[in-house]
């Protein structure tokens, strides 16, 4: 798993989004076309700088109106950005570093006392026809499926 999601070193991201009916929800997408969603925890950074994470609001504010909140305001930041460096943790809390200091940090925090979610996050290759899968038991789920 981890040398396909390193396959994607170099790639620019294409489409960045979470907020509004969405949630929390992170989907990545790069420019060839395999993408992350994230249902777990995760967080965007510049340098020492928090830019958003996935418990800001996802609602529109005083000074916001966004219908996608804060969460859909900031989370394009990444559009554009080519990613650097892949590093995956023994329980699969992922980091991405991507050009100009930005990194997205995702923490596998849905446990197995969750019945209302079972995956952390799962990375498509739809040009391989697979979805990978790391669910709530902090297992990998490699999945073969058609996607044309």
């Amino acid at each position: 798993m981890e040398s396909k999601i390193r396959s994607l070193i170099g790639q620019k991201v294409t489409k960045s989004s979470a907020g509004g009916s969405a949630g929390s929800i992170l989907v990545l997408e790069f420019e060839n076309t395999s993408y992350f969603f994230i249902w777990c925890s995760w967080r965007i950074e510049h340098g020492t700088k928090v830019i958003v994470t996935s418990s800001d609001t996802i609602l529109p504010t005083e000074t916001n109106p966004s219908p996608n909140g804060f969460i859909g305001e900031k989370t394009p930041i990444l559009i554009g950005k080519k990613l650097k460096t892949v590093s995956l943790t023994t329980l699969y809390d992922l980091e991405l570093v991507f050009e100009e200091n930005y990194k997205l940090h995702i923490f596998c925090d849905i446990g197995i006392s969750r019945d209302d979610y079972g995956t952390n996050w799962e990375f498509i290759i739809p040009t391989e026809n697979i979805s990978i899968e790391i669910n709530n038991h902090f297992e990998e789920k490699m999945i073969e499926e058609n996607f044309d």
